[in-house]
């Protein structure tokens, strides 16, 4: 499977770049799934669920992005 570019993966996530509980929740999440599924129980919003799994995506393909992203 092609992994995707960071770039790619940094505007599928960039609605929720400004939402510091998202973003607290990815950090606090394993992985990309466990963050969704945090990030929906938490706030019952699903597209922003979708977001933080593809900013917890970021995190584990490319760590030195997110950091400076979030």
């Amino acid at each position: 499977m092609a992994k995707r570019s960071a770039e790619e993966i940094k505007f599928r996530c960039k609605s929720i770049l400004n939402d510091e509980q998202v973003v607290r929740l990815v950090k606090e999440s394993s992985t990309p799934s466990a963050a969704f599924d945090m990030i929906l129980e938490e706030t019952g919003d699903q597209e922003k669920a979708k977001s933080g799994r593809w900013l917890a995506i970021l995190r584990r393909d490319y760590p030195d992005v997110f950091s400076a992203l979030a």
